[in-house]
């Protein structure tokens, strides 16, 4: 369960390090399994650790998190809270700023020390990294000069995206603040991608199963783990998580909470709004690979906690409809509560992200 009601139907929390260590090993086994990778391994769980509480963090961002409670619709609309949670862009901007000046002091960003070149997780050379804007495509030159917020260490250590990455990885603040949502003992990340939810997960939860069908972001996310002192929390599966999902069948261990940021279309999935200046109502239907609602129901099957991290213009009211119903009406409402919380980047609104379960907020 997730960690705001205070207990867990996991043991996996209370047991000694070393014996987790071992469990995530022999675990993380079976469910590669399970995802259909042979029988040579390609993501081996669990690298040796040089420390056990995984030291190295991502630098400090501030966010500023703003509460604005309201009551959305008629007293039997599943909507509760709306939370909007966001960067102050003069924060941002002075992260930035620091960012340029130690750039200069230190010299070339091709001179960045890379402490676990050999190691066999460590996929420098897999993609290009950019260095310069001059080296980026065109189409992704607006999400290079966002680094510092999309990876805070980007210029620091060699992290690596590939080009879908660097357009559909979760920004680091927003990524550590739902993470911070979802603290439990285990957690499936279902569209890893480069890993910047699962990173930020592995910090607020005991173990993190994160599952892509694309072997080299996935492999991606593992280099990125690895430098960023967190890879000995999180289960790397390459799979589909749908063949996952409705495969699954609970072996002894609790799933907590599920997080869904599924593929939303594209880096132009907004496009046909722009003629217009308005976002045009993002529909559950455009979700990929399969249609949002059949893919919230078959993560239901999982945990009834589910984080789900959509475009900013989501219909609000078919998104409302996935909240399972309630045995009798309660308060005028016959299904569960959704949290929905906005997240806020400065003065723009960049996506929202829907809670359900035990992780709608009690306050």
């Amino acid at each position: 369960m997730p960690r705001a009601n205070k207990q867990s139907r996991s043991l996996f929390r209370s047991l000694p390090y070393n014996l987790k260590q071992s469990i995530r090993s022999k675990e993380g086994d079976t469910l590669t399994a399970l995802a259909g990778v042979g029988a040579d391994g390609l993501l081996r769980t669990q690298p040796d650790s040089s420390s056990e509480n995984g030291d190295t963090t991502l630098a400090d961002v501030t966010v500023n998190i703003d509460f604005h409670n309201e009551e959305i619709g008629s007293s039997s609309t599943p909507l509760r809270l709306v939370h909007t949670s966001g960067v102050s862009s003069g924060t941002l901007e002075s992260t930035v700023n620091s960012s340029k000046r130690k750039r200069k002091s230190r010299g070339a960003q091709d001179e960045i020390l890379n402490q676990h070149l050999g190691h066999p997780w460590d996929c420098t050379g897999l993609v290009d990294r950019y260095t310069t804007a001059s080296q980026v495509p065109a189409e992704l030159v607006k999400y290079w000069y966002q680094r510092q917020f999309l990876l805070p260490q980007y210029d620091s250590l060699p992290l690596l995206l590939d080009d879908t990455g660097w357009f559909s990885i979760t920004p680091q603040p927003i990524a550590a603040h739902i993470a911070e949502r979802c603290q439990c003992d285990v957690i499936v990340d279902a569209f890893c991608g480069v890993g910047g939810n699962a990173i930020e997960f592995a910090k607020t939860c005991e173990r993190v199963i994160a599952i892509d069908n694309n072997p080299i972001r996935l492999r991606l996310a593992r280099h990125n783990a690895l430098h960023l002192g967190v890879a000995d929390r999180i289960d790397f599966i390459l799979g589909d998580f749908v063949d996952y999902a409705r495969s699954w069948r609970a072996q002894g261990e609790t799933i907590d909470v599920v997080f869904l940021s599924p593929p939303w279309g594209g880096v132009d999935y907004l496009q046909s709004g722009q003629d217009t200046g308005v976002d045009p109502s993002y529909s559950l239907s455009s979700i990929l690979p399969v249609h949002g609602k059949e893919l919230f129901d078959m993560s239901a099957k999982l945990s009834p906690n589910i984080a789900y991290y959509l475009p900013r213009s989501t219909d609000i009211a078919e998104l409302s409809q996935l909240a399972p119903g309630l045995s009798s009406v309660q308060q005028g409402r016959k299904k569960e509560w959704v949290e929905i919380e906005e997240e806020w980047v400065g003065q723009k609104l960049k996506a929202i992200t829907a809670y359900f379960g035990s992780l709608v907020a009690t306050e």
